[in-house]
């Protein structure tokens, strides 16, 4: 399990550079994992978060090199979360659910 818990308290802070920077490393984590699980063929990699946090919005007008942020809040929003799982047992993590289900299709996905 990796956790980039620090995307967290950029949202609280509402700090657009801060988020940034800490889902560029999550992405390196999730990179080596899925390297990782394609070679093994028997991982199944899962990526998800518990809350949004700060309602982060890329503002109109943002470019790629230039990203004009808004937010909402500096606490938990209630937006949809995304799932994303890779490996065998993946097809289980598709559509929309409660995220405590989570737990029910990792039990499945590895046999109990």
């Amino acid at each position: 399990m990796v956790e980039g818990s620090q995307i967290d308290w950029g949202g609280h802070g509402n700090n657009s550079d801060y988020i940034i920077s800490e889902m560029i490393d999550f992405d390196k984590a999730i990179g080596a994992a899925l390297d990782f699980a394609k070679e093994d063929g028997e991982t199944l990699i899962v990526i998800t978060a518990d809350h949004e946090t700060g309602g982060y919005a890329i503002n109109t007008g943002s470019t790629m090199d230039n990203i004009i942020p808004g937010f909402t809040t500096k606490s938990h929003t209630a937006v949809l979360i995304p799932v994303f799982a890779y490996g065998p047992g993946s097809e289980l993590f598709g559509g929309i659910y409660e995220n405590t289900a989570i737990y029910d299709k990792m039990r499945l996905a590895f046999g109990f």
